[in-house]
Formats: C-alpha cells, structure tokens, sequence
C-alpha cells in the first residue's frame, strides 16, 4: 500500500532510526579492535544484507573497514546488527596484522581457507566457468539492470568463518575493483 506525498510511514521511520544506532554501535565495536595508531585513518562502513545461502543466518552484517591509504577490506557477521557482540566480534573480525595491510594500501582477504577441501566437493569439471573467464554476477536486484562485469579469479572460494564443507563456487574480480564470490553456480547469479 502506498502513502498519499506528505504523509510519512513513522514505523518505518523508527526502523531506520533503530538501525542506524546499531549501525553506530557495531562501527565503535570494530573500530576498538583496530590499532590505535591506525584509528585516525579508518572509516568504517557497516548494513545488514539479506544472505542467499538458505543455510546460514537470513540477514548479516557486512563491515568495510578503508583506510585513507585506498586499502580496504571486508568481513561478514551471520546476525543481525542489534545481535552484534564483543564475542562475536571476536570470533569473526580480522586480526590487528589484516588491519595493518589494508591500513598500508595491500590487498589482503579476510578470512582466509586454513584447511583442506574435500576432494568430492572440489570437482572443477562441474562448474561452467574457469579461472580468467569473462562473467557477469547478480549484484543488484532489477533482473535486467542489476549485473556487473568481472573474471573469475578463484574456484571454490571459502572464508574461514563458514562452516566446515560450505564453500562458493566462484570468487570473482568485478571491473569496478571489488571482490565477490558467487554463492551459487546458476545462471540467475552468475553468467
């Protein structure tokens, strides 16, 4: 239902207002865990995204942390931002060495795979694409509007923080600069 101009949806408006306090709350968090000498220097970006994986948490919080450097880089939490807490800030937020190397301008990924995969899983000729091939991922929700260009750089893509066996079949290098994994390997995500 839509609302005549001029009147305002006040339950949404306490929505937003909500969010933006947590939004506030989760970026002093993670910005006590910077180190102290790079404060200065960080800006902290953080929103609650719907995840697409139906075996994980509906909503999670994903937090950019850029440096003044142009260094910057990203790590998710599988709750929503008022669920946010020291522990699980500890659990899930980058050690103050990652920080150092996006704070220095590097290009470091966090979390990395500090396992092995299973070989049944990580059957190469199951998936359409190959490391260096040109593809188009879903970014957006318009199903017309809403891909961006990219290369496939990487095959069974894995953070340290999903559960054991849980991987993304693609990380991807948009032509924009940023990184992403395509959860799935189907055409209505990646083509």
């Amino acid at each position: 239902m839509f609302l005549p101009p001029g009147m305002k949806d006040t339950d949404a408006d306490e929505e937003e207002k909500r969010l933006r306090i947590e939004y506030s709350r989760v970026e002093g968090l993670v910005m006590s865990r910077i180190p102290e000498a790079m404060r200065s220097a960080a800006q902290i970006h953080v929103q609650e995204v719907q995840c697409g994986d139906p075996t994980c948490a509906p909503i999670d919080v994903a937090i950019m942390v850029m440096f003044e450097s142009g260094g910057r880089g990203q790590f998710g939490i599988p709750c929503e931002s008022r669920e946010v807490t020291d522990e699980e800030l500890d659990e899930f937020c980058p050690p103050a060495d990652v920080f150092a190397e996006w704070f220095n301008g590097n290009s470091v990924d966090w979390a990395p795979f500090q396992g092995e995969y299973e070989e049944d899983v990580m059957d190469e000729a199951a998936l359409r694409f190959k490391i260096g091939m040109l593809v188009q991922c879903r970014v957006g929700a318009d199903p017309v509007t809403g891909w961006a260009n990219g290369s496939v750089i990487e095959l069974f893509y894995r953070e340290n923080n999903w559960p054991p066996g849980q991987m993304a079949p693609y990380k991807i290098a948009l032509d924009d600069g940023r990184n992403i994994f395509a959860p799935q390997d189907i055409p209505e995500v990646i083509r």
